[in-house]
């Protein structure tokens, strides 16, 4: 099939092409979303000015476009590694944790669509569960732990046969402003990484439910200062900081007390530099399982409401990741949790070329092209009322995702319970 679009940087642009594309939402810019042709200076040093590079359609411009020869996949990770060193960072660290994998990689067992029925069971099993925890923990002064191993096994479970099903409920179904469901989010993003780096069951269990205490100290802040949203002022970061030390305590005097998920708990906060807290330990002598926990914390920090006026997207969250590396975080580890969790993870809203807002879901073998379900279409709203996904990856499409978007607020009408029933079930 011949190529439609060729994508061009800028400064190579001449005058008679057709622009089909931008690397920014159409909106930002004066062109028009349908495409246009270069046809003055003016306009081709506005375009230089604003991109720095577009796609231009083959077939429509009347100046002949160069074109190159294919590139190989884009990867996050590979714009700053090469594939050897990326290979060798994987080999060095599956080293330092060979004793708590397994043999063979985790497949996928399950399809998305059913996973995700059993995956929103869990997901409200988990809620009642934690619940359930905090109010034994705030009326006795005892956390009884085992309420919690039953049900975070089945989150390690669904992670296991898919796991998108709870990546897509971390940026969709689950988004709301609580601790509780932070604490869930948090702790799927850490299996998902285990997963990844293919973790026994046993570690991931303990990932699961240590990523679903960490914190639980947040039971001894004022119920007042929770409900703050937005930003922390400094005080009351203070306070979040501190009340890790009274959790491991409240962990630490319950009945079925764990040492392994203590400890896990009690080290998320450690950076790989020595600037964390409480104790400022730093590289290897954090538990690998609490870096994953306090990477997965970090990471949902940036991409949630819950403490941010202003969240990321996930790509911007992955890049703010990837500059961290080797500073409080493990290079090797940011660069694998990338990996696992991907540069739009499934759920993420993103931006199409033409300017339509969509949100993924389903991920190809292609990870820069998903398939994703349009959630606006200026040029045909009628189809808010009818599911209409697109596969980025067919040979035939012409679109291409062009920024990542925040996680749909509270409030955002794309939330209403019918429209999203019908996007898990695409």
């Amino acid at each position: 099939m011949a190529v439609r679009t060729q994508k061009v940087f800028a400064d190579d642009l001449q005058m008679g092409m057709f622009v089909s594309g931008i690397d920014r939402p159409w909106r930002e810019t004066p062109f028009p979303i349908q495409g246009f042709h270069i046809e003055s200076r003016e306009q081709l040093e506005k375009l230089q000015h604003l991109c720095k590079w577009v796609y231009v359609d083959v077939r429509k411009s009347r100046t002949p476009v160069k074109l190159t020869h294919a590139q190989p996949e884009y990867s996050f990770v590979s714009e700053y590694f090469e594939e050897q060193q990326r290979k060798n960072g994987r080999e060095t660290l599956n080293l330092r944790i060979r004793t708590m994998q397994n043999d063979y990689p985790y497949k996928s067992i399950t399809s998305l669509n059913a996973e995700l029925r059993e995956a929103r069971k869990v997901h409200r099993r988990l809620r009642e569960r934690i619940e359930r925890v905090m109010g034994t923990l705030i009326h006795d002064g005892n956390a009884s732990i085992d309420q919690l191993r039953n049900v975070s096994q089945e989150l390690v479970n669904s992670v296991i046969r898919n796991p998108d099903a709870f990546a897509y409920l971390s940026r969709i179904e689950s988004h709301s402003e609580d601790v509780l469901n932070y604490s869930i989010r948090l702790a799927s993003w850490a299996v998902l990484c285990g997963r990844h780096l293919d973790l026994t069951r046993e570690a991931l269990s303990d990932l699961a439910l240590a990523g679903l205490l960490c914190k639980i100290g947040y039971t001894t802040i004022p119920p007042e200062i929770l409900r703050i949203k937005g930003t922390p002022t400094p005080h009351v970061q203070e306070m979040l900081k501190w009340s890790l030390v009274r959790g491991v305590q409240l962990l630490k005097a319950s009945d079925d007390f764990n040492s392994r998920v203590v400890k896990l708990v009690s080290h998320h906060l450690e950076r790989y530099d020595g600037s964390g807290f409480p104790r400022g330990v730093s590289g290897r002598h954090i538990p690998f399982l609490a870096q994953i926990i306090g990477l997965a914390d970090y990471y949902e920090n940036l991409v949630s409401y819950d403490f941010r006026d202003q969240p990321l997207s996930s790509a911007d969250a992955v890049r703010e990741l990837f500059r961290l590396r080797n500073q409080i975080f493990d290079g090797f580890l940011v660069e694998e949790f990338i990996q696992a969790i991907g540069l739009y993870p499934t759920g993420s809203v993103v931006t199409l070329n033409d300017d339509r807002l969509a949100v993924v879901v389903a991920q190809n073998k292609a990870r820069l092209k998903p398939r994703v379900l349009i959630l606006e279409d200026e040029r045909k709203p009628w189809q808010i009322f009818k599911r209409r996904t697109l596969d980025l990856s067919a040979p035939d499409c012409e679109d291409f995702i062009v920024a990542s978007c925040p996680a749909l607020p509270k409030d955002s009408p794309h939330r209403s319970k019918r429209y999203f029933r019908q996007v898990s079930n695409f």
